[in-house]
């Protein structure tokens, strides 16, 4: 069956509308992950990380009273508290792309299928498991 010319015409203005709204939220939303940062501190407070919206570490706070439990304890707690941390930014980014470009945009999806899988392999990895089976 033939779509109606006008009809066309209709959707293809839409879609036209769409991808300029598009095209000028993205400038916003580039700025807004760039500002993301996220923190998380020690249940002793003695240990606190900053991540940005990648998870990538920008600030390290160990203060002198954490090298008590040794250098092998705080690592791991380091290590905990970036993975809290870059689940708080990543939540975050999600929150802006969807406020930026609505929660139905391909991007949001595909950042949420991400979040969903990463989350997914950690808990996997919790529980022993690695990409190749049981370690």
């Amino acid at each position: 069956m033939l779509e109606e010319p006008d009809d066309v015409i209709a959707r293809i203005a839409d879609d036209i509308e769409r991808v300029q709204r598009r095209a000028e939220a993205l400038p916003r939303l580039q700025a807004a992950v760039d500002a993301v940062r996220a923190t998380a501190r020690g249940e002793r407070r003695d240990l606190l990380v900053e991540v940005d919206a990648a998870g990538r570490l920008t600030r390290l706070e160990i203060d002198d009273a954490a090298f008590e439990r040794g250098g092998r304890q705080v690592s791991a707690e380091v290590l905990a508290l970036v993975d809290k941390a870059t689940a708080s930014a990543r939540a975050a980014t999600q929150q802006e792309t969807e406020r930026l470009l609505g929660a139905d945009d391909p991007i949001a999806a595909k950042m949420q299928a991400d979040a969903e899988a990463e989350d997914a392999a950690r808990a996997a990895r919790a529980r022993g498991w690695t990409e190749g089976g049981p370690r």
